[in-house]
């Protein structure tokens, strides 16, 4: 087995160890010592990937985020790519309140951003692409941060069941809220005159 692969199923096991002791106890209750055992790993292989308990979790996250980032991004339009998100939430969903319940909403919201900012990009790419508008650095990174906050806000009613709409009811809302509300930063900052400012957006 090569080092790279070997390394992989390492991490795997040590993950899976963690998904399961966080079934039966809060994260804050698991000890590296548990862990090295369902994983059948000494402590010092531990503590070569990971910094603590809380890096593997972030590592675990990361992991499942980046396939779903990998779905939306082959996906070509808003509806396929949130249902994809959505699957991910209800497949999930014990593990993500697990999380929340173990490290607080901000914390989880803090180890996910780098994968909202991803959906957020590739929705404001869609949006360049579909209005013709040439937008600044700046500009657009404001808009994206106010998507990110949007996006976060929305799953997190759908995650916690706040919200009285079926699925489809759910879906076709946040379509029209990201979509409009895209479309109207995107027309009222952006410049049509693609010469005004030199964005590159691939």
């Amino acid at each position: 087995m090569k080092n790279c692969e070997l390394r992989e199923r390492t991490k795997e096991k040590l993950a899976t160890a963690l998904i399961s002791a966080m079934e039966e106890k809060a994260l804050d209750k698991i000890t590296v010592k548990e862990l090295i055992e369902k994983a059948e790993v000494n402590r010092k292989t531990f503590y070569y990937y990971f910094p603590d308990i809380y890096g593997l979790l972030e590592w675990v996250i990361s992991r499942e985020s980046n396939k779903l980032i990998t779905e939306i991004q082959n996906n070509r339009d808003y509806e396929n790519a949130l249902n994809d998100v959505l699957d991910s939430i209800e497949k999930h969903r014990h593990l993500l309140n697990c999380i929340k319940d173990s490290v607080g909403r901000v914390t989880l919201e803090r180890v996910l951003y780098r994968e909202l900012e991803q959906l957020a990009s590739w929705a404001m790419k869609i949006g360049i692409c579909e209005t013709g508008v040439a937008i600044s650095e700046k500009e657009l990174q404001i808009l994206t941060e106010l998507s990110i906050s949007d996006i976060w806000r929305l799953l997190l009613l759908y995650f916690q069941k706040e919200i009285s709409y079926k699925r489809d009811e759910f879906i076709q809302f946040i379509l029209r809220y990201l979509k409009a509300s895209i479309t109207a930063g995107l027309l009222e900052f952006g410049e049509r005159d693609a010469t005004r400012f030199a964005h590159n957006t691939r």
